[in-house]
């Protein structure tokens, strides 16, 4: 069992806390991962902006970052995987120019997030950014006919 933590800044209702968590069992589910905590905060381009400013350096939004902490405190059921943050906007403004329907796109982001708290990252070489990508594709086909064939929200 896991610990999802979903802070929704925003009104979408097309995104639903209970969408995110299903999506986000169904990941960790995928990756064998159990007894874990994530937090996932689904915010606006400022808030992103400001966020991505902070902690990287660039001063400008962007879809989803993340933070890993990967600790389990003393006595605590969960380890602490880390936070996802996610803006809505961009994602949306990102699915219509790449094609996606929406939701899709915040799964896509929610796996993209996940597996940079498991330690995965694109930017530190050609290899690792292949080996993730295609468990990031790997692990949405399965999601994406996952959801395609629930009509739960």
């Amino acid at each position: 069992m896991n610990r999802i933590l979903i802070n929704k800044e925003l009104g979408d209702r097309s995104i639903t806390k209970k969408f995110v968590k299903e999506a986000v069992e169904k990941i960790l589910e995928h990756l064998n991962i159990d007894n874990v905590e994530i937090s996932i905060t689904l915010t606006d381009d400022s808030t992103i902006k400001e966020i991505n400013r902070q902690w990287r350096g660039k001063d400008k939004p962007t879809d989803v970052l993340s933070f890993p902490i990967d600790e389990k405190p003393p006595k605590y059921r969960y380890r602490i995987l880390g936070d996802v943050v996610i803006s809505l906007p961009y994602a949306k403004k990102q699915a219509e120019e790449i094609g996606l329907p929406y939701r899709e796109e915040i799964i896509r982001l929610l796996i993209h997030g996940i597996l940079h708290l498991l330690g995965y990252d694109h930017e530190r070489s050609e290899k690792e950014a292949q080996v993730m990508f295609s468990l990031q594709d790997e692990i949405f086909e399965n999601i994406r006919s996952y959801f395609s064939r629930t009509t739960q929200t």
